[in-house]
């Protein structure tokens, strides 16, 4: 078995009843309108799970909550995946399963399932029905929660004054000005940057869209970009290949990656990763003091708390607003202080 894309299709090339369903599933996810990103990690998913099984499908309707248990000891002890990456498989899984079978994945002796929290009586919208108590849920590895170090000021100052193509700084200014991820960077197109307005148009995860303010900063950048690099030709992407047989083609993520390798290498700045510079963007507008609302709806996040992982402020930022406060405390215990002292 292998995986071969085509265009935006991403399907597994082989023979049997496992890769016939498994083909069907990702047909059925492309109707769903799920991006080829996640089809594509969906079939490198399936592939290693029946590598594992030997391409014996017959072990896949026998398959047991057990078994998934087997499979992640396997994925954590064997590849030594992360958790994050264990509990996207497992859902994958999941998925394909019910996909298949039309049913969950059977309850098995032996398993020790992650107990739910109860936090009393819950009600829909209007309270209209009860959400029914759950005894367990879904098996999966406890994510740790880790601290996010962001980029300092000067290592970005670095980063940007070693750049001497205006594609290369409009790339990166796009995350570090508009916080917007490194696929939707290369993702866009020439219609979607609108200077009369000053504003892009970013197609985000889920096929959700949102515009964007675009700073005078950003498009003085992008100007000379369009009039001094950028081959004219009839290409719809806004950031193209440069040189070689790709000229006027549209960047890849490959490519992406290589520019921001090279210079984080020659600049001993290991944490210079594309996503870096957007994590930069969301601690920088929390310290200027715009709203978390704001920055949720400019970062492209459904669920506020998945902008909060984003802001993490540097120690000094800390220490200064907490000196500030003692200064105010012990302003306001002043008297007592005096007490104290001359007591």
């Amino acid at each position: 078995m292998k995986i071969w894309t085509y265009r935006c299709s991403t399907r597994i090339d082989g023979k049997g009843i496992h890769v016939e369903k498994s083909n069907a599933f990702f047909e059925a996810a492309e109707i769903m309108g799920l991006s080829p990103d996640t089809i594509r990690s969906y079939a490198f998913t399936l592939l290693s799970f029946f590598r594992w099984l030997k391409e014996d499908w017959s072990k896949f309707k026998k398959f047991n909550q057990k078994n998934l248990q087997s499979w992640m000891f396997h994925l954590n002890e064997i590849e030594k995946l992360k958790p994050r990456s264990i509990n996207m498989r497992l859902c994958c899984i999941r998925a394909f399963y019910r996909f298949s079978f039309d049913a969950e994945i059977p309850h098995a002796a032996g398993v020790l399932y992650p107990k739910a929290h109860y936090r009393g009586p819950r009600r829909y919208f209007m309270g209209l029905k009860s959400k029914p108590r759950q005894r367990f849920t879904q098996l999966k590895i406890k994510v740790p929660r880790k601290v996010v170090d962001p980029l300092k000021p000067q290592d970005v100052d670095q980063f940007l004054q070693d750049i001497n193509r205006y594609r290369d700084l409009s790339l990166i200014l796009t995350m570090l000005l508009c916080g917007i991820r490194s696929q939707e960077a290369i993702s866009l197109k020439l219609s979607d940057v609108d200077f009369h307005q000053s504003q892009l148009r970013v197609q985000g995860k889920g096929r959700r869209e949102r515009i964007l303010p675009m700073p005078i900063r950003l498009m003085q950048v992008f100007d000379k970009y369009l009039q001094l690099e950028r081959p004219t030709d009839k290409s719809q992407y806004f950031f193209v290949v440069l040189q070689g047989k790709r000229t006027g083609e549209q960047m890849t993520r490959a490519g992406l990656r290589r520019l921001f390798r090279y210079r984080r290498e020659k600049l001993s700045i290991p944490k210079a990763k594309p996503h870096q510079f957007r994590h930069a963007f969301a601690s920088d507008m929390a310290r200027a003091g715009m709203p978390l609302t704001t920055i949720q709806k400019m970062m492209g996040h459904s669920d506020p708390k998945t902008t909060l992982i984003y802001i993490e402020l540097f120690l000094d930022d800390i220490r200064a607003d907490y000196e500030n406060a003692l200064k105010r405390i012990e302003e306001r215990y002043a008297t007592l202080h005096n007490k104290q002292i001359t007591g």
